[in-house]
C-alpha cells in the first residue's frame, strides 16, 4: 500500500449547482470588511444567523468563506445518504459514510465568471469556484466489491503495490469476476449530483485485470521531504502533522524491469529514500504523550493523617517549581524525591502517622509518604529509568505485590532518585482517587518494556508477644506479625517483546516484625512482655 496516504483517494469533479440540488441549507457568520476611504468607515461588520441559499450568498463570499461553510453541511449530507445496490438477485446497501464520502468546494476547484444580482437587481459578474471535489475512501470502495465478488467466484485482483523501507513491490494482479468499479463510481457520482439516490442495478462480470500503470505509480509513490510540525488551538491542544520521508526511483529502468520481466507476478524496485530534518517523533518528544509505565497502590484502611500525607506527596510531585500536572526530566536530568516532596512539616501539609522505626512503628509527620515513593520506583522500574538511589524499608511492605520492589524515604537522610535515561523528555504524574494512588510516567514511545520477579532466599520467623489492653489498644487487638527475609530481585527487560536483558535490581534484607496481641486471657504457658 502506498505509505504516505492512509488511503487512496479518487476525485470528481463536482458543480455547485448541482449540490445546491441536494436542498443543502447552512448557517454561517458574514462579515464585509472594514472598508477605509478618506478616513470615514463606510460598512460595519453584518453578521447573519439566518439560513440564505447557497446560489444567493455565493457572490457576496469569499472562496475561502465558501470552502468552510460547505464543506461541513454537503459532507453530513452525504454520509447520512445510501443507496440500494442490485446485484445480479441480491440486493445490499451502499452507504456512502461507510466509504469516507465527502465534498471538498475548492480542492481542484474551476474558477469561471459567474453572473448575479446585486440588491438593486443589477446585473454583475464575478470569478468564484464553481466547480468542487467529490472525494471518498477508494481502497474501502474496492474491498466492498471484493467482498461482493467473492461469493460469485474469485475475485479479479487489479495491480497494487506496497512500500516497505527502501523497496517498492509491484504487484500484478489476477483476473477474475467483479463489478466494474469505474461504471459503478460513475454512477455513484452522477446520481449524487442529480440527488437521486433510487436503486442502482448492476451484475458480476468477468474481469481482465489491468496492466501495470508504472506512471501512475510514479507519480503517488514520488514525493519530497516534509517537515513535521505542530499546532495548538486556543486551549493549548497540540495537532501534529508527520514527517514526510521523499521517496522517488528510476521510472525509466522500473518500465524495462517490468516489461522485460512481464511473466512474473510481482517486481522489486529500489527507492532513494530522502529523510526529513524533523521527525514526528521529535516534534511529539516535549508533549510526553506515551504512556510509557504506570503502576497504582491501594491505600485503603489508611488512617486520614496517613491517607492526608500520601495525598499531599503526590500532589507535591505534579506541582513542584514551575509545574502544574506532573514533573517533567529531560533525558540525563535526576529526579530528587526528598527535594521535589519537601520537608515533612505541619507547615509543609503533612500529619503525624505511623513510620517503621528499627524498634517497631512510632509517629511522626509524613508517615506514609513512603507509599508515594514506592509508588514511583515501581513505575520507573517498569519504563526502565536509572535508579540513582533507592533504599528498602527496614520491614516487607505489602501494599505492593512484588515484595523487595519497595523505596524508603526520610528527610535528611535517605533520598529515592531517578536520572532520565532516554532520549527525550519524560513526566512523572500522580493521581489519587477512592484511596487508589497512581504513578504514571510518559514521555515517546521506544519499544522498551520491562518486569520484575522476586527471589525469597531466606526467612526468618517473628516472634509473638502479649500486652494486657488499654485505652489505644483494646482486647484483641493484633499489631505486627511478618516474617523477615533476604529478596532478591530480577528485572527483564524487552524491546518490542524480544527480550534483551537480564539485570539484578536489588538484594535486600528485611528484619521479622514481631507480632503483638493485645488479651486479657493469655494463652498456657504464654506471658506478658514489656
Amino acid at each position: 500500500m502506498n505509505s504516505r496516504r492512509r488511503y487512496a483517494k479518487t476525485e470528481y469533479k463536482i458543480q455547485w449547482s448541482d449540490l445546491r440540488k441536494l436542498g443543502i441549507r447552512f448557517y454561517s457568520g458574514l462579515a464585509i470588511i472594514l472598508l477605509v476611504l478618506f478616513g470615514s468607515i463606510y460598512y460595519s461588520i453584518f453578521v447573519t444567523l439566518l439560513p440564505v441559499e447557497v446560489n444567493n450568498s455565493m457572490p457576496y463570499m469569499t472562496s475561502e468563506t465558501i470552502a468552510l461553510s460547505m464543506q461541513p453541511a454537503v459532507s453530513q449530507n452525504l454520509s447520512d445518504r445510501r443507496f440500494t445496490l442490485k446485484v445480479n438477485d441480491k440486493e445490499t446497501e451502499f452507504r456512502l459514510g461507510d466509504f469516507e464520502f465527502t465534498a471538498s468546494p475548492y480542492q481542484n476547484g474551476h474558477s469561471e465568471e459567474v453572473t448575479y444580482k446585486d440588491a438593486k437587481g443589477k446585473e454583475k459578474t464575478k470569478t468564484m469556484t464553481t466547480i468542487g471535489t467529490l472525494c471518498f475512501n477508494e481502497t474501502a470502495v474496492h474491498n466492498f466489491i471484493y467482498k461482493l465478488a467473492k461469493e460469485y467466484g474469485t475475485p479479479m485482483i487489479a495491480p497494487k503495490y506496497k512500500i516497505s523501507g527502501d523497496k517498492l513491490t509491484v504487484y500484478k494482479g489476477t483476473d477474475g469476476v467483479g463489478i466494474d468499479y469505474d461504471s459503478l463510481i460513475t454512477t455513484v457520482s452522477e446520481r449524487i449530483k442529480a440527488d437521486d439516490y433510487s436503486p442502482i442495478s448492476t451484475k458480476i462480470v468477468t474481469l481482465t485485470t489491468p496492466e501495470v500503470d508504472i506512471d501512475k505509480i510514479y507519480k503517488e509513490v514520488k514525493c519530497e521531504p516534509a517537515n513535521a510540525f505542530v499546532t495548538e488551538n486556543s486551549a493549548g491542544k497540540p495537532k501534529f502533522t508527520a514527517d514526510i520521508i521523499g521517496k522517488d526511483f528510476d521510472l525509466e529502468a522500473a518500465r524495462r524491469t517490468i516489461q522485460s520481466q512481464s511473466d512474473k507476478s510481482k517486481w522489486t524496485i529500489k527507492l532513494a529514500l530522502t529523510y526529513p530534518k524533523i521527525s514526528l517523533k521529535e516534534v511529539r518528544a516535549p508533549y510526553c504523550l506515551d504512556v510509557l509505565s504506570t503502576c497504582t497502590t491501594s491505600y485503603k484502611g489508611s488512617s486520614k493523617e496517613r491517607s492526608n500525607n500520601v495525598e499531599q506527596a503526590a500532589s507535591n510531585v505534579n506541582t513542584y517549581g514551575d509545574f502544574t500536572d506532573g514533573f517533567v526530566m529531560q533525558p540525563g536530568e535526576e529526579f530528587s524525591f526528598n527535594t521535589v516532596v519537601g520537608e515533612r512539616t505541619a507547615k509543609n501539609g503533612f500529619m503525624k502517622a505511623p513510620v517503621y522505626l528499627s524498634s517497631g512503628s512510632s509517629e511522626d509527620y509524613g508517615g506514609g509518604i513512603c507509599q508515594v515513593s514506592t509508588t514511583i520506583y515501581c513505575a520507573a522500574l517498569y519504563a526502565n529509568l536509572q535508579i540513582t538511589e533507592r533504599h528498602n524499608h527496614i520491614y516487607v511492605i505489602h501494599y505492593w505485590p512484588t515484595e523487595g520492589c519497595d523505596a524508603t524515604v526520610d528527610w535528611g537522610h535517605l533520598d529515592f532518585r531517578i536520572k532520565n535515561n532516554k532520549d527525550y523528555p519524560i513526566k512523572i504524574k500522580m493521581t489519587y482517587d477512592k484511596k487508589k494512588l497512581t504513578a504514571t510516567i510518559t514521555g515517546t514511545e521506544d519499544g522498551i518494556t520491562a518486569k520484575m520477579t522476586a527471589d525469597v532466599e531466606t526467612v526468618v520467623p517473628y516472634q509473638t508477644h502479649y500486652k494486657y489492653p488499654n485505652a489505644n489498644n483494646p482486647e484483641g487487638k493484633i499489631t505486627g506479625g511478618d516474617k523477615g527475609k533476604i529478596i532478591r530481585v530480577w528485572k527483564y527487560v524487552y524491546q518490542n517483546g524480544k527480550l534483551i536483558e537480564k539485570k539484578k535490581v536489588s538484594y535486600d534484607s528485611y528484619k521479622p516484625l514481631d507480632k503483638t496481641v493485645y488479651t486479657k486471657n493469655l494463652p498456657e504457658g504464654a506471658r506478658y512482655g514489656s
